[in-house]
């Protein structure tokens, strides 16, 4: 039987994960922290979805995952974060202590302006 690699129209057939980095991941399972902003994806995320959010046991792709828990996503909308971000509601939304702490999340992680999108899940 051909796997959902072998077969394109089988691959939305694939719950689509969310991987966190241990900053978040506690915020994740407590169900504090409902979005995360990402890169564009080759597959991307649409409302409906069903979403697996996990996080890595130990280093990154040399580590098993473990399951932080289920959701369905209820939103995808495109979001700019630049050197002039001040929105501290989003950022706290976000896991984030502030404005402040997300923009200098995202410049070295990403750089700045960072252009992406912003997952919601319930």
């Amino acid at each position: 039987m051909p796997t959902a690699c072998q077969r394109p129209e089988l691959m939305r057939d694939v719950m689509p994960t969310l991987l966190f980095s241990p900053r978040f991941a506690t915020a994740v399972q407590a169900g504090t922290k409902r979005q995360t902003i990402r890169p564009p994806r080759k597959r991307p995320i649409r409302v409906g979805d069903p979403l697996s959010l996990r996080e890595w046991t130990g280093a990154p792709y040399r580590s098993k995952q473990r399951t932080l828990g289920f959701g369905v996503c209820m939103s995808v909308d495109p979001v700019e974060i630049g050197v002039n971000f001040a929105d501290d509601a989003e950022a706290r939304r976000d896991g984030f202590a502030d404005a402040a702490d997300m923009r200098q999340w995202f410049e070295a992680t990403h750089g700045l302006p960072f252009h992406g999108l912003r997952i919601c899940w319930a």
